[in-house]
């Protein structure tokens, strides 16, 4: 049980170091870690741990070089959902509600992949709603490459959860899983994603304040960005899991 609370904490301390997510976030990023390992043991916590080691790594891929600093909300779009299986498989007992929560974590990371792993591509991406060439790094745009490395980090989730589960149906779901949760990512971002046109330098943008001053919005609903996008993709893959497994 004491590696429920030591373990994520480990990680805890190496972002607070690192500087890699705000204070806020790592209380979030700590607790929900503590619930996970706690309740669905430690291959769960490996799961996590990996999309969180490779999300590191794959960051230093990217060819947009910004070292982001997480904060709490993005923290929170990206595990609260995945926390919430593994409550639900404490509630109910069913070994499914596990398996989604593998799926969701197969999702984080093969959609973080494909975003890292993709801008690497020789040849530009194109739009998932038009099927035309996109700018590198675009939401929306995917490439050969980004949808290989998806498929590579739902088949890594997959692997660990076959740890648990023993059962190669289940670890091609969660692979399944994590390219589709990676692919609604891109299209959401392609369509609803809130997109910008800063008033100063007249730069394409998703950020809402650009050169500082607020930015016109182009396309798409104003309140969602790519927090939103990620929140709403793990949504998704846990309906569309919960149709295929329960």
């Amino acid at each position: 049980m004491y590696l429920a609370f030591l373990l994520p904490l480990v990680f805890a301390f190496f972002a607070f170091i690192k500087k890699k997510v705000t204070i806020p976030g790592i209380i979030a990023a700590y607790l929900m870690g503590v619930i996970i390992t706690f309740i669905g043991g430690i291959y769960a916590f490996v799961a996590l741990a990996g999309t969180f080691v490779l999300t590191i790594l794959s960051d230093k891929l990217k060819k947009s070089k910004s070292d982001e600093t997480r904060t709490l909300w993005q923290i929170i779009c990206n595990v609260f959902v995945a926390t919430l299986t593994l409550v639900f498989f404490r509630i109910y007992k069913n070994d499914c509600y596990l398996a989604l929560y593998y799926a969701v974590i197969a999702s984080s990371l093969a959609d973080t992949l494909a975003s890292s792993i993709g801008s690497l591509s020789k040849k530009k991406p194109i739009n998932i709603k038009t099927f035309k060439r996109a700018s590198t790094g675009e939401s929306g745009a995917i490439s050969l490459l980004g949808i290989g490395a998806s498929l590579a980090g739902g088949l890594f989730i997959g692997g660990v959860s076959f740890l648990y589960f023993k059962s190669f149906y289940i670890l091609l779901v969660i692979a399944f899983l994590g390219l589709f949760g990676s692919l609604v990512d891109s299209f959401l971002g392609a369509t609803i994603q809130g997109k910008f046109k800063c008033v100063v330098c007249k730069k394409d943008t998703e950020e809402k304040v650009h050169c500082g001053k607020c930015a016109k919005l182009i396309y798409g609903l104003n309140f969602v960005d790519n927090n939103i996008v990620n929140l709403l993709n793990n949504i998704f893959v846990f309906m569309l899991g919960y149709i295929i497994l329960i």
